[in-house]
């Protein structure tokens, strides 16, 4: 108390707000070593006079730890509802479709699951690939837990105590009982590394020796642990490019692809789309305890046309913004997102644009699909990034460039 900030927080947020009198909200950050938060931060100015910063802040890993909760909480409730749903044996039969675009790929994971073979899925975003890793994990016999990790969404600072563990007291801040990993958590059982493609190179390399190795070592710990961990990964990107442009490992690549399996796109197995639709619309109405709704024959023609850029991802969105939206017994073309903008279904409309300028109204028709995005989403960004098939900051960038945060 009463001396300067920067002698116990060189790197504090707070500082950098008292210069550019700038808000930030719910950002990670580690004000010094062995520090993690997740910090909210605004200037107090009044009449236009700076006097001083208001910051929140949250241990990280309480957040984690109540992610991690409720993670689990919610695969259980999965499972259960699985069981209730769908009495068969085998969980490949939650995969949807009956096309032989999808079916080929079945038949190769049912031939490689029992095996402890690495394994890639590839294919556009939003076409099930942590289905299909789960249903692969479910038909192994595996008797340890399925693990999903995104890869993109975890810090560099935090990989190591993440993926490995750690123990207690390895560093400040950390849990009084230290912390079991990812690795750990799927002993016995399969870790899904999703997003793999956004894995910066230095925790490829860590990542790697681990799977050569098959050992681990906790933060702060001395013991080498062996694991035994069925590895399935999965990306939306080009790998064998993202190497040739040295943005992922070769030897890595290598490792983790011994079996690739390429899901197809919805527009690819269009006769798929109708049971989509149907399980969707049944699900989606249970959960929001309405009646099944009837759906009209031309948007369901209107549906199996639409290219669906977000595949399965995106037509459930859609399913539901149209079902919450519904008032009546049966579901019309006039309840579609209003960001299915498509010259097959007119809506098109020349004169909701500005001007004939170009570059103007693709960012007109830019910001108003980021706007429906985030509607059928519930303003989660994550999901919406998804849907716009965009990486996430990429997202972000477009919202402040289009004054879209509130």
């Amino acid at each position: 108390k009463g001396k300067p900030l920067d002698k116990h927080f060189p790197n504090a947020i707070d500082l950098k707000v008292f210069e550019t009198r700038k808000s930030v909200r719910n950002i990670y950050h580690s004000p010094k070593e062995g520090y993690h938060v997740i910090i909210s931060a605004s200037p107090i100015i009044i009449n236009d006079k700076l006097y001083g910063v208001v910051s929140t802040e949250t241990d990280i890993y309480e957040v984690e730890e109540l992610q991690e909760e409720l993670k689990k909480a919610k695969e259980r409730l999965q499972v259960l509802e699985r069981q209730i749903i769908n009495n068969s044996s085998d969980p490949f039969d939650r995969i949807i479709g009956h096309s032989k675009a999808i079916t080929d790929k079945v038949e190769i994971a049912k031939q490689i699951s029992p095996t402890n073979v690495a394994i890639l899925l590839t294919g556009e975003s939003g076409t099930g690939k942590e289905e299909f890793a789960k249903a692969i994990h479910r038909y192994s016999g595996l008797t340890g837990s399925f693990v999903p990790v995104n890869c993109g969404a975890i810090p560099s600072e935090l990989f190591e105590s993440e993926f490995f563990g750690y123990e207690k007291g390895a560093f400040t801040g950390a849990r009084q009982e230290g912390k079991i990993g990812f690795f750990e958590q799927a002993k016995e059982g399969t870790l899904f590394l999703d997003e793999i493609g956004d894995m910066p190179l230095p925790m490829q390399t860590k990542l790697l020796r681990v799977l050569q190795d098959k050992r681990i070592k906790r933060v702060g710990g001395e013991k080498q642990i062996p694991i035994n961990v069925r590895i399935i990964s999965a990306t939306n990107r080009d790998l064998p490019k993202m190497i040739e442009e040295n943005e992922f490992r070769e030897d890595l690549f290598y490792r983790i692809n011994v079996i690739d399996i390429k899901l197809p796109s919805l527009r690819e197995r269009k006769e798929d789309i109708v049971l989509f639709i149907d399980y969707f619309l049944k699900e989606i109405c249970k959960e929001n305890n309405k009646n099944i709704l009837s759906i009209d024959n031309e948007l369901v023609n209107l549906l199996i046309d639409y290219p669906w850029r977000g595949n399965i991802r995106e037509l459930k969105n859609v399913m539901e913004h149209m079902v919450i939206m519904c008032r009546g017994n049966t579901i019309t073309k006039d309840l579609l997102p209003k960001y299915m903008v498509y010259e097959k279904f007119n809506y098109i409309n020349m004169d909701s644009f500005s001007s004939m300028d170009l570059n103007q109204s693709i960012e007109q028709l830019e910001r108003t699909m980021i706007i429906e995005a985030l509607k059928s989403t519930n303003g989660n960004r994550v999901e919406a990034a998804k849907l716009l098939n965009i990486p996430r900051t990429t997202l972000h960038s477009k919202m402040k460039r289009y004054n879209l945060y509130d």
